[in-house]
């Protein structure tokens, strides 16, 4: 979620469903789970007990405790997203681009940040690449979203400092981005489809991500595909609409 203010600077928080997050979630699910079961087993037997529907009562309970428990824990979920962050956050400001991770120890006095600053006064690289979420097994965070839609990435780097930002966006969205070749970096298509197929890896069991083969790497787009490389292991993801704000600042600095 981003903190929207009409003066500079703007705070972008990322990757906002953070391994905590992911844990409390599926806490709150099952104990949710556990709760609507029980709940609706007491109304059943208030509300209908001596009859024949008291009969199907455990039938009934598990049928109404799953979507009753999915909603309760996807409010969860909502709330807390705003509230509990990554502790990674973009600063956008005049002058400069600012990362920040926080890294937090059991001892509170002994918490840190990592600091990453990119000065819009001094060169930068950009990498922009983008590609369809289907045509390969997907797993982890992919999978929540509709396989339709495209993920958008952009490296930046200045001397030996590297971002990657990435978010996952609509088609009918995407392709304001996409399709524009006046950008100051244009957005080159690559196919994860093309890359399992290569890597010998199309089943189910192969949703962990494949080593890209050195062809690939070394073809006349393997600039994208080291990029794409590094985004695995070290991009950060920012919600649809924080990619948009993100977007618009970077090409507007350029």
């Amino acid at each position: 979620m981003t903190r929207t203010t009409d003066q500079s600077p703007r705070i972008i928080h990322t990757d906002a469903e953070h391994g905590g997050l992911r844990f409390v979630v599926f806490a709150l699910l099952l104990f949710s789970l556990v709760l609507s079961f029980l709940l609706i087993q007491l109304l059943l037997n208030l509300l209908a007990g001596g009859s024949r529907l008291q009969e199907f009562s455990t039938v009934i309970s598990c049928a109404g405790a799953i979507p009753l428990a999915l909603g309760i824990s996807w409010v969860m979920e909502l709330v807390l997203k705003r509230e509990w962050h990554s502790g990674k956050m973009l600063t956008l400001d005049d002058s400069e681009l600012r990362f920040t991770q926080e890294k937090r120890s059991k001892n509170q006095s002994e918490n840190s940040a990592r600091h990453l600053v990119f000065d819009w006064a001094e060169h930068l690289n950009i990498t922009r690449w983008y590609f369809e979420l289907r045509g390969y097994p997907r797993a982890g965070r992919e999978r929540r979203v509709s396989k339709r839609w495209l993920c958008l990435a952009c490296q930046l780097q200045q001397d030996d400092d590297r971002l990657i930002v990435y978010g996952y966006i609509p088609p009918n969205q995407a392709a304001a981005w996409t399709e524009n070749q006046q950008l100051s970096e244009p957005f080159y298509h690559i196919s994860l489809a093309k890359l399992y197929e290569q890597a010998g890896k199309k089943g189910r069991s192969a949703a962990t991500r494949p080593t890209i083969p050195s062809s690939m790497l070394t073809s006349a787009d393997g600039l994208f595909w080291i990029a794409e490389q590094r985004r695995w292991r070290e991009g950060v993801e920012v919600a649809q609409q924080d990619f948009e704000i993100f977007m618009k600042y970077v090409e507007q600095k350029l």
